[in-house]
């Protein structure tokens, strides 16, 4: 980065956000703020930050952090897991937060704002082809309220020169920067620890149907290019690997993994698959390839690196 730039980071203890606070913090032309309600939770290098503590629902703790501030990085926003689905309630809370954060960071003159959204917004065009313009049918809570922030943030935009950036993540996973018992309800995460439980794993879903995952280390370092290229990619900008697997090819990629870094054979079983055939999409990162975004391709890495935090977690698996 050119310039140093003072970024404002939320949801520094989350999924995505705590490996994106640690890689910014490598930087040394960025300074990070991080706003957090739990400050405790925060990892040892947090020290290298300027740490505020507060909710961002109080219009005094948004002020105290937007000041100064040429960068905003929205990522506290939960996450979804199939196990504990968000309520219509928090779902709610949080498209309020939001959407007062967004317009209290434009009155504060910010120069540019990235959101983190999901691909949960394409519901039921998630099917063939996808890309940043295909139309979102979502079909559930969570997705309907991503579209909802959305709409919301893109209404804004328009009031401004700044530059706001939705980002509509695909499923990410990885070693987390900030230990967080949820993550392990995540699909790579929960076989991984089977894998150390049980030398084996077991598919909760159809097998045939498909994923598009990503490693938490390529999903931070295409924010950071996206934070720091001058192309213009304000708008929605959809991020993923763009190679599409099933579930028993996943499961196969970490009994691989787990041959090479544990010697662990472990073997996999999956439902039965009566059913219709499951519908199949390729995921396009059209916009920020064009803009010259660079998009990294280290699923294996990650996998083997998660085998091993869930052996260090779970279990007693010598490699």
């Amino acid at each position: 980065m050119a310039v140093r730039q003072r970024v404002l980071l939320t949801g520094a203890t989350g999924h995505v956000g705590g490996r994106l606070f640690s890689h910014l913090l490598a930087h040394e032309s960025v300074d990070v703020r991080a706003v957090v309600r739990s400050p405790h939770r925060l990892a040892h290098f947090a020290k290298y930050a300027e740490i505020l503590g507060g909710d961002l629902g109080d219009e005094l703790t948004r002020r105290n952090a937007l000041h100064g501030v040429d960068c905003v990085v929205h990522l506290a926003t939960r996450g979804f897991s199939s196990a504990k689905p968000p309520t219509e309630f928090e779902l709610a809370k949080e498209e309020e937060v939001t959407l007062h954060l967004v317009a209290d960071a434009l009155r504060a003159g910010v120069a540019s704002l990235l959101y983190l959204s999901s691909i949960h917004v394409y519901g039921q065009a998630l099917s063939g082809d996808v890309d940043d313009l295909t139309p979102t049918v979502p079909n559930t809570l969570y997705g309907h309220s991503r579209q909802r922030i959305e709409q919301g943030i893109l209404e804004l935009a328009q009031t401004t020169d700044a530059q706001i950036t939705i980002v509509r993540l695909t499923n990410s996973f990885g070693v987390p920067a900030i230990p967080r018992a949820e993550t392990w309800d995540l699909l790579l995460h929960d076989l991984c620890r089977q894998v150390i439980q049980s030398q084996s794993m077991t598919l909760r879903s159809d097998g045939r149907v498909s994923r598009d995952t990503m490693a938490l280390r390529d999903v931070v370092e295409v924010l950071s290019q996206i934070m720091t290229t001058p192309a213009d990619l304000g708008g929605v900008c959809l991020l993923a690997s763009g190679h599409t697997m099933q579930l028993i090819d996943i499961a196969e990629l970490v009994q691989g993994c787990a041959k090479e870094v544990l010697g662990v054979d472990a073997r996999i079983s999956a439902p039965s698959s009566n059913t219709v055939q499951p519908p199949s999409f390729v995921l396009h990162p059209t916009r920020l390839l064009s803009a010259g975004i660079t998009i990294p391709q280290n699923r294996n890495d990650e996998i083997c690196d998660l085998l091993r935090y869930a052996q260090r977690e779970f279990g007693t698996t010598t490699s």
